[in-house]
């Protein structure tokens, strides 16, 4: 059995469906990740406010007719939240359709391991790099602000040294 990672993002499963809950967080948890799960939105939203995990899976039957204020309050609590969505064959096409909403892939039920774990080291590859992005953009703000005071500061001393 792996061992948890604390270099992985944590995951949330949101899934109706005990079958599919299952075998997400068997197999997740398999990889290392920490999953919290839930079997409705409510109860998924309010572990979401309380964690802010990285990654929110979710399936078909737990998603919302009108899934923008879902993803509008997932954006509240952090700034991008990758959301999945987990569907069987027939429900793709629904599943399709939350992807202008901001959903960020589509994993078809029965799980394919493979794909999942290609997804997963994606999604988290993708985080890393945003913030990594995010950390060099605060530096380099930084930077551009400190860089007149620093020359301010010599032209001060080197005022007062040299004359």
């Amino acid at each position: 059995m792996a061992q948890l990672n604390k270099t992985l993002p944590r995951l949330l499963v949101i899934s109706r469906n005990p079958k599919v809950r299952d075998d997400l967080v068997t197999l997740l948890t398999g990889y290392g990740y920490y999953v919290d799960y839930v079997q409705d939105r409510s109860e998924g939203i309010s572990r979401f406010r309380q964690y802010k995990q990285s990654i929110v899976i979710v399936d078909v039957p737990a998603l919302p007719r009108f899934p923008q204020r879902m993803f509008r309050i997932f954006r509240v609590y952090r700034r991008n939240p990758i959301v999945l969505i987990a569907a069987y064959q027939d429900e793709l096409e629904r599943a399709y359709s939350y992807m202008q909403h901001g959903v960020y892939d589509v994993v078809q039920l029965p799980l394919n391991i493979e794909y999942v774990d290609i997804v997963l080291s994606r999604l988290v590859k993708h985080n890393k790099l945003v913030a990594q992005n995010e950390f060099m953009r605060i530096l380099i703000l930084l930077t551009v602000f400190v860089i007149p005071l620093w020359i301010v500061l010599i032209a001060v001393i080197a005022r007062y040294w040299f004359w």
